[in-house]
């Protein structure tokens, strides 16, 4: 009996270990498990937090403007927006708040002021994405237009990434005439786009003898280009 007891107490000590490791164990898993879900959290709120800053004005700092009747210019610099109209020139005092993006744009809240020594008072700037690409500014704290329309760039050469030199290859058209085919086309139609990427996709019209792909944009719209190959004649478009 004595060894049956001593036996007993034995096993009892061995469960009682084992059930202590057991929730030393679940207490290790859900501690980890609480640690990498408030790291995950941090992390999407990290990642939240810079598509957020993502359209702002700080992103449009040193741009500069015209009015849609092309009479007044606007500069935007850290902290202030210069207007300009013949000799009248007025300067707004910015600093910014919260920025809240949408599809078509960004809008702004900012506290503004005349001097630098004023009291601000809130207000709220929108940019718009404009069809061709453009950038439209409205404020109702401008002082001598309504909306600006952001000047738009010098031209530059087109940069083109993809394996374009697969799709001259298989049309049988000169790979300089594919990129300025699109440069004469941005240059026209999107003038904001410095770059454009080849999605990669051939479409073949056999009835017609015609190949068309597809190229992307870098311009505020995305914009897409299809471009076609007439097989016939070998001529070269793009829309």
């Amino acid at each position: 009996m004595e060894r049956k007891s001593k036996a007993m107490a034995a096993l009892a000590c061995v469960a009682l270990l084992m059930l202590i490791g057991a929730g030393c164990a679940r207490c290790t898993m859900v501690h980890a498990g609480q640690q990498e879900q408030a790291g995950q959290e941090q992390s999407e709120s990290t990642e939240a937090a810079t598509d957020e800053t993502k359209d702002s004005l700080e992103k449009l700092l040193g741009s500069k403007w015209t009015s849609q009747d092309g009479k007044t210019a606007l500069s935007i610099v850290n902290g202030a927006f210069v207007e300009r109209s013949g000799d009248d020139e007025k300067i707004t005092y910015w600093t910014p708040e919260k920025t809240s993006s949408d599809e078509g744009g960004f809008s702004e809240s900012i506290w503004v002021s005349d001097s630098l020594t004023e009291t601000q008072s809130p207000s709220i700037i929108r940019v718009d994405i404009a069809g061709d690409g453009s950038l439209v500014i409205t404020c109702d704290s401008f002082k001598l237009a309504t909306s600006y329309v952001i000047d738009a760039p010098e031209s530059v050469e087109l940069s083109i990434t993809g394996n374009v030199g697969y799709l001259a290859s298989l049309t049988g058209i000169d790979q300089a005439k594919i990129a300025e085919c699109l440069q004469a086309h941005v240059d026209a139609k999107c003038p904001y786009a410095k770059a454009a990427s080849w999605d990669g996709e051939i479409y073949i019209d056999a009835n017609n003898d015609r190949t068309s792909s597809t190229f992307t944009l870098d311009d505020p719209n995305a914009t897409i280009v299809t471009v076609t190959i007439d097989g016939k004649t070998g001529k070269i478009s793009a829309m």
